[in-house]
């Protein structure tokens, strides 16, 4: 399959800010199966590639465990990297998490046990400002480049996910009075990463 975006080459890479950045973190969505990428995991992974590629950067994660699908959104969105011209080895796998507060535990462990502090995250717009929040929680340092591209959201499906978000920040806050983001914070330090 020919690469829409061009070889993924860190030599020829343009803006490189912010510095430091040791991984794109892109967040899963729900897949159609084996191999078939829904819209908006076409739309995160092709953008996060971009994103690799116009800051070569090193590393490449995918999150996302098994859904209805029967298989992970990690390696659906790994084989889309794959496809768009990232090699294997680049591509990292985080396969066991099914919300965005384990992401941001599991993201935490791999990142401390590889020596990362700084990452980029790619989800979509109306995603990015709790994902961020969850991961600073984490303890990284994280900059949000929200998904563009094909098969960006509709207008509806778009106002869906943000009046998701009102009732996904409620139980932030009920996290953080209850002490679950700083539990979530300690375990995030301690012990492997999900999926080891």
């Amino acid at each position: 399959m020919a690469n829409p975006l061009g070889p993924v080459n860190n030599s020829t890479c343009g803006d490189r800010r912010p510095d430091g950045i040791e991984s794109v973190v892109v967040l899963g969505a729900q897949v159609l199966g084996p191999g078939r990428p829904s819209p908006a995991v076409r739309r995160r992974v092709t953008h996060g590639v971009a994103v690799l590629r116009r800051r070569g950067i090193r590393w490449l994660l995918m999150m996302g465990g098994v859904g209805e699908a029967g298989v992970s959104e990690a390696s659906v969105m790994a084989g889309l990297a794959q496809d768009l011209g990232v090699e294997a080895d680049r591509v990292l796998l985080e396969e066991q998490s099914t919300s965005t507060l384990e992401q941001a535990v599991a993201a935490a462990r791999l990142a401390r046990e590889r020596g990362w502090r700084r990452v980029v995250l790619v989800t979509d717009r109306y995603h990015l400002p709790r994902a961020r929040f969850l991961f600073r929680r984490m303890g990284l340092v994280v900059w949000g480049d929200p998904a563009r591209g094909p098969g960006g959201a509709g207008r509806w499906r778009w106002l869906a996910g943000v009046a998701r978000e009102g009732p996904a920040w409620v139980k932030v806050a009920g996290q953080v009075i209850g002490g679950r983001l700083r539990r979530a914070a300690t375990e995030a330090r301690a012990g492997p990463a999900s999926g080891e």
